[in-house]
Order: structure tokens, then C-alpha cells, then sequence
């Protein structure tokens, strides 16, 4: 698919959900919660064409959401941060989930933004679903999983967000790209980092280290390579932005788990064969979400 094509295709879905919020009672009730989501109802007033949006920060382009006016914006989020140093605390646990991931067979990831050689990756928490636990039998990352949930700040209920394996082959490159949305801070575990692998988010460049992590804001162009003869391995866990507050947390949850917005999310970056059963548990979610049922008329 062209960027032309993208772009138009993540317009529509993007205006689709304004429709959906405006007739299912989400947008009254963000604007019925007075100051605590004040910047909120801001925003989907700008979504909805009722206000401009503020001119982009440079290099900066989500796809879907554009950044939520408020926010500090930087492409690097510098340590010590507590959800980077207690993702490094975990390493032990999540070597201990990779070695068994050493011989098997990971999915390929085709997301059109692959230059060269392969991108591979076992995804533990996506589409706000556990896909090890409903893909993958044997291969459940369990020990993984618990110590991302016991991050501050984590964000694994989000349906934009990721934790995964993700793994390059020699000569991997992924070309420059914006991710969703501009809600979550991305964290990089490194796990098997050979030398010549890199990654520049806006227009800095950094290394990953094994045992270390790197913190960005995907919603900044960013691109990596692996020039090396050796696999490269991270872990990618999203944790929320920073500067958004638990009532801005809950609201945004609220509106990426109603049903209908999760299967046009799921659309855009699902594989076809998992489609199906994601959207059935989708729709059983959806029966006992509490923030569904607070923010929307069911």
C-alpha cells in the first residue's frame, strides 16, 4: 500500500471514530467530566473540525491520533525513569522466556515499512489482548508478561499498544516511519545486540546495550538497522506518555475498547488469520469493561 493510500485509509478511520464517539455518547460524557479531562474535550473538538489543531512539533506525525496539545513532545525520554530502570530489574525473567523462543518458528512481521532482510517478532500483549496465550500454545511468555504488568505506567490494556520480541536478521533495516498514535512512551530492552545495530528517533541516533533500555515516543519518525552478521534482539514494551493524567488514561481506554473502534484499529494492523478470533474477544471484553460501560450507552 502507497503512503498516499495509508494516509487516506488512516483519515477515515480516524474520522469514523469521531462518528462513532459523537453518536454512542463517548464525547458527552468526556465533556460532562469537567477540569479532570479538560484537555480531552479539547482535543475531540479538534477531531471533530469544531477547532484547529495546533501546528505539529517537527518530525512528528502520528497516523492515526495527532499528539494531544498539552503534552511535552521530545523524540528521547532520558533515564532514570522508573518504568525503564524496573524493566531492566526484569531481565532475568524475560531471558528466561527468550530462551525458549531461540529455536521457534517467530511470526513475520510484514508491516510495509521493512527496507531490507527480515523483521521477526513473538508478540506477548497486542490489540490490548494476551496473543502468545491465544496464538501461540507452549509459547505463553508468562514471566514476561507479569513483569511488564508491573511496570508504572504500563499500558498493556490499550489496544495501540505493544509487548513484543522483536527480532532483526543480519542486514535488517526498517525505513523512517511514525507509529499511531502519540499517547504511549516506547521502551527498548536490548537483549542480543551484535555491533553496526542502531536507531535514530527524530534526529539523534543512539545504541542499543544489552540489559539496557532506550525510551522514545515512537509518534517521532524513527528508523533502525542492523548492519551486523548477527540477529538483534529487543524487547518493546509501551508504557503510557508520561504527562497524561490516570482520568486522561481511563477516557482513552474507554474509547479504544468500545468494539466498533477496536475492530477499525484492528483493520489497520492485525494479520487476516488473527483477525477473526481477536474480534470475538474483542466483543467478549467488551461485556464486563467497566470504562466501556461508563463512557458510552451500551
Amino acid at each position: 500500500m502507497s503512503d498516499e493510500s495509508t494516509q487516506q485509509l488512516t483519515a477515515q478511520v480516524r474520522q469514523k471514530i469521531v462518528e462513532l464517539a459523537m453518536q454512542g455518547g463517548y464525547f458527552d460524557t468526556v465533556q460532562r467530566s469537567g477540569s479532570e479531562l479538560a484537555r480531552l474535550t479539547e482535543y475531540f473538538r479538534m477531531l471533530a473540525g469544531q477547532a484547529p489543531l495546533p501546528p505539529p512539533t517537527p518530525g512528528q506525525a502520528p497516523t492515526i491520533f495527532p499528539p494531544l496539545p498539552g503534552l511535552e513532545e521530545r523524540p528521547w525520554r532520558e533515564l532514570p525513569i522508573p518504568s525503564a530502570t524496573a524493566l531492566e530489574g526484569c531481565r532475568a525473567a524475560v531471558e528466561k522466556d527468550l530462551a525458549r523462543l531461540e529455536n521457534a518458528d517467530l511470526l513475520h512481521y510484514d508491516s510495509g515499512i521493512v527496507g531490507t532482510g527480515r523483521w521477526s517478532v513473538h508478540p506477548v500483549f497486542f490489540a490490548g489482548e494476551r496473543l502468545d496465550r491465544l496464538f501461540f500454545p507452549g509459547l505463553e511468555m508468562e514471566e514476561t508478561a507479569a513483569a511488564v504488568q508491573s511496570l508504572d505506567g504500563e499500558c498493556t490494556a490499550f489496544p495501540l499498544a505493544d509487548v513484543l520480541f522483536s527480532s532483526h536478521a543480519p542486514g535488517t533495516t526498517l525505513t523512517p516511519h511514525c507509529s499511531w498514535d502519540g499517547f504511549r512512551m516506547r521502551l527498548h530492552l536490548g537483549l542480543r545486540i551484535p555491533e553496526g545495530c542502531g536507531i535514530r528517533v527524530g534526529t539523534e541516533s543512539r545504541h542499543w546495550e544489552e540489559g539496557r533500555v532506550l525510551a522514545f515516543h515512537d509518534s517521532f519518525e524513527h528508523e533502525t538497522w542492523n548492519r551486523s552478521q548477527q540477529r538483534r534482539v529487543v524487547l518493546i514494551v509501551d508504557c503510557w506518555h508520561p504527562g497524561l493524567t490516570v482520568p486522561e488514561r481511563e477516557a482513552l481506554l474507554a474509547l479504544t475498547r468500545k468494539f466498533e473502534v477496536r475492530g477499525l484499529l484492528a483493520q489497520l494492523r492485525v494479520p487476516e488469520p488473527m483477525a477473526q478470533p481477536l474480534l470475538l474477544r474483542f466483543a467478549q471484553a467488551e461485556l464486563t469493561d467497566s470504562l466501556v460501560r461508563r463512557f458510552w450507552r451500551m
